[in-house]
């Protein structure tokens, strides 16, 4: 037996984060999958995925495949929220049913007609690599964003879904006036003169009822009588522009054809009583008629009439909005507040038009959308990927001509976006911008922040508890620390970055990724390899990095409300094996679901290579603490001297063997229903799972480095280990054969 004397003992290494280095301190791992940090500082394997609408008997949901998923309240609180995209479909869920019937618990919400969704649309479902679909809250409802080439906008507040405001103009109107047969003046009412009497006469009050047309006061001679007064000649334009439910505007129509007003002069006559009769020249102002208004599409609530004033004489070409009526004012959100009525007697004079109307252009399709400072904020239009434009406030579809921000001065294609603190952070694949509000008070400007980190990933942009925000760049993961007046950015995956480097380049823009509340961590689903799929996660506590592969992710969300559950939308393993497309709950079981097995592993850094150069070592005995979690073993692999093959394996035990532990049987499991009783009435207790050591004898002779693969398939927890050695000074450096 050799003389313990001579043996070094490591101390005890809480392997709890990876790094992909060759000499890392001896506490961090090379690898940790499917393993995760617990409340007690352990770690202990990833559990789940169950299925967010179970089997109640009647089967899953038919989904399709996966593009995006998303969660939000509304209404205060009080509406619960949770998208979709299935396919070609945007579905909503209205609640846990057993199935029966045909009911179920998802509505289409947006789809092709066949499937009877509230709003009818053709969606692009097909495996090219494109964003996830992408949704943001805003204080009126949600912005959906489909995953598919061209696809409109859409907006759902909770009630009713409609495309976000409008991708075309109305129709302009025609106009009718006197000359074109639209007769309604004063005409008649006068002043009666009785010459005869002894006094000035009878005044009838005269009461003008058109008010459009312009008077010119200059005197001129009729039939040996001055006028008073002449209308001149005019000429008046109109347009016409929707409002939709939430407020937004649709451009405006192209101008309708000049309306012609015809000057007059004064009237008067001599009736057969031998009285003067004249009119006031102002009761000889007409009034027009606007008609053909044009409808506008479903959610359309008012029309805004828009005019010129008098082209002719007024010495502008400018349109003015219309009020609805006489007392309508400024404050009226519509000149008709309806989508029915297609004719408007206008009879608004020029001084009363006051305010112009806003220019929108039509929303044309894009693939991002974030809200800041009160606006949204649209980006990587299908006309114009490198094209940053801004809503009107509290408008959230209204976009105006001249807010545009070509944020890249190279005219690169915008990759993502993320509120920060101090303002929108603006990505390409290669540069990070800050938009903030200019020093003037109006309008925006942008500060570069980086010309060499980009995000390649707009659904990879999470932010932490701590206020930093990470994303997935050409280099790996990046994280931005506010600061005031811009804040810093730098990598933080230099450990992972020999793995990163598997990632598919050319499906990099597809990762997904949220905050997990419950753990703490930063997960992101990234395609490895040559997957099409999201096939792994890499996890940040803000210290570290884990791995994982439970679930194939094709988008992620945490809900936000008391639960803060995680959850993941794609493809998830039954026992059997059977491969499922859903719904997933990450981190939680039920009993209807049992998902397939899967390995779990620990492998530790290279152990004693910080030694290496100092002399050998030979390794021969390895302590290991668990948690007793079931009956069984599960295997211990020794790897030397910077090499990958294995050089030996090792078996322990999941549980002491001088104390054996009463694992929950199928008779125990079933007491539950019993009222936590067994079925013989004694007491049914349970008991903390208690943590133990076990050790393993290896043998490693003469070693520089040697690394131990801990891996098992099924439930285990691992606490820490650490290892025995004894000294081999030597001078050569080849293993010994």
């Amino acid at each position: 037996m050799a003389d313990t004397r001579y043996r070094y003992r490591s101390e005890t290494l809480p392997i709890r984060i990876e790094s992909g280095k060759l000499l890392t301190p001896a506490d961090i791992g090379s690898q940790i999958h499917n393993m995760y940090f617990t409340a007690e500082g352990t770690l202990r394997t990833v559990w789940g995925p169950a299925p967010y609408v179970p089997n109640y008997g009647a089967g899953y949901p038919a989904y399709n495949e996966m593009h995006g998923i998303y969660h939000t309240t509304m209404w205060g609180g009080t509406r619960d929220v949770l998208l979709i995209q299935t396919g070609d479909e945007v579905w909503i869920f209205e609640g846990w049913t057993t199935g029966g019937g045909g009911i179920t618990p998802w509505r289409v919400l947006i789809g092709p007609g066949a499937s009877n969704p509230d709003q009818p649309a053709q969606i692009d479902s097909d495996r090219r690599p494109r964003f996830p679909a992408q949704f943001e809250t805003t204080p009126a409802g949600v912005v959906i964003i489909p995953r598919g080439e061209g696809s409109r906008p859409y907006f759902y507040d909770g009630q009713a879904v409609l495309p976000l405001g409008y991708d075309h103009s109305p129709e302009p109107p025609e106009g009718w006036s006197k000359d074109a047969g639209y007769d309604h003046t004063a005409g008649t009412l006068a002043t009666a003169l009785d010459p005869t009497a002894a006094g000035p006469g009878i005044a009838l009050d005269q009461i003008p009822r058109g008010r459009l047309g312009m008077i010119s006061t200059d005197g001129v001679q009729v039939d040996d009588t001055t006028d008073t007064g002449r209308i001149l000649e005019g000429t008046y334009r109109c347009s016409v522009q929707w409002i939709d439910r939430w407020g937004n505007l649709s451009p405006l129509s192209s101008p309708s054809g000049e309306l012609r007003v015809t000057a007059s002069h004064t009237a008067h006559d001599i009736t057969a009583a031998g009285l003067l009769q004249f009119a006031r020249v102002e009761c000889q102002l007409p009034e027009v008629m606007w008609t053909g208004i044009p409808e506008g599409p479903t959610g359309t609530i008012g029309r805004v009439l828009c005019r010129t004033k008098d082209l002719k004489n007024s010495g502008t070409t400018k349109m003015f909005e219309l009020p609805p009526n006489a007392g309508g004012g400024t404050q009226a959100f519509s000149t008709l507040p309806d989508n029915v009525t297609v004719s408007f007697p206008d009879n608004i004079p020029d001084s009363w038009l006051i305010r112009e109307p806003d220019e929108p252009e039509a929303v044309v399709p894009f693939l991002l959308y974030k809200v800041a400072f009160g606006r949204g904020w649209a980006a990587n239009f299908t006309d114009d990927p490198s094209r940053l434009q801004y809503t009107m406030p509290g408008r959230w579809g209204t976009f105006l001509k001249e807010n545009r921000i070509y944020p890249d001065p190279s005219g690169g294609e915008i990759t993502g976006m993320f509120t920060a603190p101090e303002g929108l952070l603006v990505f390409t694949e290669s540069s990070t911008f800050l938009i903030v509000i200019s020093y003037g008070g109006e309008g925006f400007q942008t500060n570069t922040l980086s010309r060499t980190a980009g995000c390649v990933a707009p659904s990879s942009l999470a932010a932490l508890p701590d206020g930093r925000i990470i994303w997935l760049g050409q280099e790996g993961f990046y994280a931005y620390t506010p600061a005031e007046g811009g804040g810093s950015i730098g990598v933080i995956s230099e450990p992972i970055e020999r793995e990163l480097r598997s990632i598919n380049r050319a499906r990099r823009l597809q990762a997904t990724a949220a905050f997990d509340v419950k753990e703490a961590k930063y997960r992101c689903w990234v395609p490895h390899d040559a997957s099409i799929q999201n096939n792994r996660c890499w996890e940040y506590d803000g210290e570290g990095w884990t791995r994982r592969t439970d679930t194939l992710a094709a988008d992620v969300c945490t809900t936000k409300d008391h639960r803060n559950y995680m959850l993941a939308a794609g493809r998830a393993t039954e026992a059997g094996p059977i491969a499922r497309d859903g719904v997933w709950v990450l981190d939680h079981e039920v009993r209807s679901f049992a998902p397939a097995s899967r390995p779990s592993r620990v492998v530790t850094s290279w152990l004693r290579g910080l030694r290496a150069a100092a002399q050998r070592g030979s390794p021969v005995t390895v302590y290991l603490w668990f948690r007793e979690m079931s009956s069984g073993t599960l295997n211990v692999e020794v790897q030397r001297d910077w090499r990958s093959d294995v050089t030996q394996t090792a078996s322990v035990f999941l549980h002491p063997q001088d104390d054996f532990p009463a694992f929950l049987g199928p008779t125990d499991a079933a007491a539950a229903d019993y009222g936590g009783v067994d079925p013989d009435g004694d007491p049914l207790t349970w008991e903390r799972r208690r943590p133990y050591w076990t050790r393993a004898d290896i043998h490693v002779p003469s070693a520089e480095a040697f690394r131990l693969r801990i891996t098992h398939t099924g439930d285990w927890e691992f606490i820490g280990m650490s290892f025995d050695e004894v000294p081999h000074p030597d001078s050569f450096r080849s293993a010994p054969k």
